[in-house]
């Protein structure tokens, strides 16, 4: 039986997004933030030992850290939960693979707007559209930062996005260009909560004003050997999760690292 419902699927492909009810339980939830805090900890110890007071500092200041399955055998499972295997059987098809996964942190100072974009438009792949299942390791609200969303955006096609300079308001990137916004909202998720979204939806996050954390996951899924347009040449972590339809279990190191 699948763990999402028609409604979520009709929502999907009308909306190019729905929100589940809360998957996770907080062991897995604590889990998943031990991890986290543990890898970030590591990084910033390899930068200190460089004696390099930059490398450091950006350890310090990291909001996003991938592939992190490679880095945790908690996510390593993870990934391949029945609620993300199930929505790959939904929109990506009977073969699928983990195609990006990182953690993404959203601190109380320094916690800025991260612009409108979106994920293909990163890297257009030769199957433009691909899944990205953002899940609240804690809870995401407006005030912490959370995500919004411009529903319908996704029948928009491949938006053009331009580099965009750090401002104090706002993180630096390449935003998608486009004119009307309005009818973005919000997308409020309780711990454990996943907004699975295309990879076509255009999506940003808010600033953090409160004075929590604001912890995601965020695995993503594509069809088999997935390739950049631009070079022809594989990309992603291309970590097999599905064939026939059944879970498949291959070491990470099998895997291709993003690059």
């Amino acid at each position: 039986m699948s763990l999402i419902t028609q409604q979520q699927i009709n929502q999907f492909h009308d909306e190019g997004y729905f929100l589940t009810d809360v998957v996770f339980e907080p062991p897995t939830l604590d889990s998943m933030c031990e991890e986290m805090e543990r890898v970030f900890q590591e990084n910033v110890t390899v930068a200190r030992k460089t004696g390099n007071e930059a490398a450091e500092k950006a350890a310090l200041a990291a909001r996003a850290i991938a592939p992190f399955h490679v880095r945790s055998d908690v996510a390593a499972e993870l990934v391949k939960h029945p609620i993300y295997l199930d929505m790959c059987r939904a929109f990506i098809g009977a073969d699928a693979d983990l195609y990006y996964n990182q953690i993404t942190t959203k601190y109380p100072e320094g916690g800025k707007i991260f612009g409108w974009h979106q994920d293909s438009g990163y890297t257009t792949t030769n199957a433009p559209s691909y899944i990205t299942c953002w899940t609240a390791i804690t809870d995401a609200t407006i005030d912490n930062g959370t995500i919004w969303v411009i529903p319908g955006s996704h029948k928009w096609g491949i938006l053009p996005h331009e580099p965009q300079e750090e401002t104090p308001e706002k993180f630096g990137g390449v935003d998608a260009v486009f004119e009307d916004e309005s009818g973005a909202i919000p997308v409020e998720a309780k711990a454990g909560q996943i907004a699975c979204f295309s990879s076509l939806t255009l999506h940003r996050s808010g600033p953090n004003t409160s004075d929590t954390l604001r912890r995601a996951y965020v695995p993503q899924y594509h069809t088999p050997g997935a390739t950049l347009v631009e070079t022809g040449k594989p990309f992603g972590d291309q970590w097999p999760v599905l064939r026939d339809n059944q879970r498949i279990d291959v070491p990470v190191s099998s895997g291709m690292l993003k690059g």
